[in-house]
């Protein structure tokens, strides 16, 4: 039960520190695709791959910053690329 609840408070943790890079992501991903729906995909996606690595909770906010635009114009870019092959 104890184990629950602590993890529980770490991702509520997560949560919290990923709620404040969100609107970032989205606009970043937007800018690059110029699409709402495929730039909320690629900022989701962005956010899922960050809450899974535990080192990008640990660096100052302007370092997670630079991670997360890192990121999120790697998926935005792929996500691109997909729409451009499907389209041929």
């Amino acid at each position: 039960m104890n184990t629950t609840l602590i993890r529980n408070g770490e991702l509520q943790w997560k949560a919290s520190i990923l709620k404040q890079h969100e609107t970032y992501a989205y606009q970043a991903a937007y800018y690059l695709l110029e699409d709402e729906f495929l730039a909320a995909k690629a900022a989701m996606d962005t956010l899922a791959a960050l809450i899974r690595d535990e080192a990008f909770f640990v660096k100052e906010a302007v370092l997670q910053q630079k991670q997360l635009k890192q990121l999120v114009m790697k998926i935005s870019l792929g996500i691109k690329a997909s729409q451009m092959q499907t389209s041929i």
